[in-house]
């Protein structure tokens, strides 16, 4: 299914429920050697799991992941009917052995189509949860205008008693509605603490305790934490581990809230409190959980927890601490080990480690105005390379027609043509540019781009000596899994603008240890442009998706008479580029730099 947002964003959920797993796992085995509050905090850094696929890792661009939305589908692609759909983008070059830029045109593939249909279900699934969520929380809006502001000057004083005792200092406004049943807290810039009209039933020391538990969660920002679990639940509406995850955590910071409560009563005012929480148990029933809201009503499962908890409320001893403490700190490890795997882009991210004494960063955006890109000159007299953007000159991409270089070279060494004796005869069947229906010799096949020449070279290699090759001259990730017609074009293969300059430059000194006729064989069928000045010789690379240039290569070297400089280009982008585009880059870059003249 290759990296497609489908496949890591489903990836990245099985490890994400198979995280919780694992911390449901040793909160229940070692629920006794927990504390209330850990098993809490335990849940609130396990929210980190749920924001890690979207994190983008190993400096990716903020903007990378909605590219990824619009562009998704495009690193691996399957061919369909090559032959039937060539097309051929005219090079701007009139004149010299320039190459023909001629792309392949292909289809997205049925699983892209899949991909498609699951992002479209998931946007969706993600719309009606939040037009759920947000009906139910008009309530709140309803309840604000309703709001009768406390003027009892007892309670007044009571509320204050409260915030004192537990060190609370903010503004809280107490008010009523009779739209509401339970006590209930909400507001994160200005908070509330909104009780029933009618409290008849409530005592004194009841409403202590109801005062008590609301102001805890104003103290803990609990109202924002109410809003995380309410987003986490819209973007995973589908996953039933993580909406488990959430209601646990939900009750866990209820029970944390009654523990905190209990701490600052006495034993008598201990059970009465749980007497409260039971008085507005079957209020649960009768209204809509509020997403942004923290009541203290619960559903009769919650409450059963929450009495348990009271009836078994003990003070934590030390040594429950520094347990608790070193659980807390192997979870949190488990946590943050993890993360790296999970997130969508880091999967999709394929990078070449890169370092070098001598670089130079270099600002060649004006020639990248209407594409992405990177852009990779090596200076050999100097051992000085100058990067345009450095991120993606390390980034691997599909070499498409770029490796064409060595499909050659690797056919030579092989024996399968000689320069004498390159021609393989045309098939018969009809491809859209007329050039490539008839036979081909090396030399015809690379300046034509000539796909189906290439392929027939590889098959007569064999796919094992194809990867013996990969593996000794270190190509890319040297991934040839896919099928041996197209896994240079398809997104198995991959290789990085800055090994593309090292493959050229062992290339070019033969540090493969071919024999010489082979090296200069392909040397002189890559050569594009020869004066007094300087030889130019390249190779271009277009990927052409729907109809589409949206991936171009432009790799090769100057030599020139005291130096040689090595060069590759690479763009992105949603249309206009290809192989052709990328050539009129790097030329402008040769040409500002002084390698090659203005004509």
């Amino acid at each position: 299914m290759g990296n497609s947002f489908f496949t890591l964003f489903f990836i990245s959920n099985i490890i994400v429920s198979v995280i919780f797993c694992i911390i449901f796992v040793i909160k229940k085995g070692l629920k006794k050697q927990i504390t209330v509050n850990t098993h809490y905090h335990i849940s609130l850094i396990s929210l980190l799991v749920l924001f890690a696929p979207f994190i983008p890792l190993q400096f990716l661009e903020i903007n990378s992941f909605f590219r990824h939305f619009i562009n998704f589908g495009v690193d691996h692609l399957s061919k369909t009917n090559f032959d039937s759909t060539a097309n051929m983008s005219e090079t701007f070059f009139q004149h010299g052995n320039w190459q023909q830029n001629f792309s392949n045109s292909i289809e997205q593939s049925p699983l892209n189509m899949l991909d498609s249909v699951f992002i479209c279900l998931w946007v969706i699934g993600m719309i009606v949860i939040l037009l759920a969520t947000f009906s139910s929380n008009l309530r709140i809006h309803k309840i604000k205008k309703s709001l009768l502001v406390n003027e009892n000057r007892d309670l007044t004083n009571l509320l204050t008693a409260c915030k004192k005792d537990i060190d609370f200092h903010k503004k809280v406004i107490l008010a009523y509605s009779p739209l509401v049943k339970s006590p209930m807290t909400f507001g994160f810039f200005k908070r509330y603490i909104v009780l029933p009209i009618d409290r008849s039933m409530l005592t004194d020391d009841d409403m202590k305790s109801v005062l008590l538990h609301e102001l805890v969660h104003c103290k803990r920002n609990d109202i924002l934490i109410n809003y995380i679990m309410g987003l986490s639940r819209i973007v995973y509406w589908f996953n039933p581990i993580v909406w488990y995850f959430l209601k646990e955590m939900q009750t866990e910071m209820e029970i944390t809230c009654d523990y905190a409560v209990l701490k600052k009563l006495d034993e008598d005012s201990q059970l009465k409190y749980g007497e409260v929480i039971l008085k507005f148990a079957s209020q649960s029933k009768q209204t809509t959980p509020l997403v942004a809201a923290s009541e203290i009503s619960s559903s009769y499962k919650q409450v059963k927890r929450r009495i348990v908890t009271i009836v078994n409320f003990q003070e934590e001893t030390t040594k429950q601490k520094v347990k608790s403490g070193l659980i807390f700190t192997a979870v949190l490890a488990i946590i943050v080990g993890s993360i790296p795997s999970i997130p969508v882009l880091a999967f999709n991210k394929d990078t070449h480690s890169f370092s070098h004494q001598h670089i130079v960063n270099k600002d060649y955006s004006p020639f990248f105005t209407d594409v992405t890109g990177s852009a990779v000159l090596y200076d050999t007299n100097m051992d000085q390379y100058m990067i345009y953007n450095e991120d993606e000159s390390t980034t691997r991409y599909a070499p498409n027609s770029t490796y064409k270089i060595f499909s050659a070279l690797f056919a030579l060494e092989n024996g399968i043509i000689s320069k004498e004796n390159s021609e393989i005869a045309w098939d018969g069947t009809i491809h859209e540019y007329d050039k490539w229906n008839q036979n081909q010799d090396l030399f015809k096949a690379m300046k034509n781009s000539t796909t189906w020449y290439f392929q027939h070279l590889d098959k007569q290699i064999g796919k094992k000596k194809l990867q013996t090759y990969f593996e000794q001259l270190n190509y890319g990730n040297k991934d040839m899994s896919n099928n041996i017609t197209d896994y240079w074009m398809d997104g198995s293969l991959k290789i990085s603008p800055i090994e593309q300059i090292g493959m050229l430059e062992k290339f070019y000194h033969n540090d493969f240890s071919f024999d010489p006729s082979t090296i200069q064989t392909v040397k002189d069928s890559i050569l594009l442009e020869e004066t007094n000045e300087h030889r130019l010789s390249g190779k271009t690379g277009t990927a052409e998706v729907n109809g589409k240039n949206i991936d171009g290569w432009f790799i090769g070297y100057v030599e020139t008479a005291d130096n040689t400089f090595f060069f590759a280009v690479h763009i992105q982008g949603k249309k206009d580029a290809g192989g052709s585009t990328a050539s009129e880059i790097a030329l402008s870059i040769l040409k500002k730099e002084g390698i090659i003249k203005s004509s």
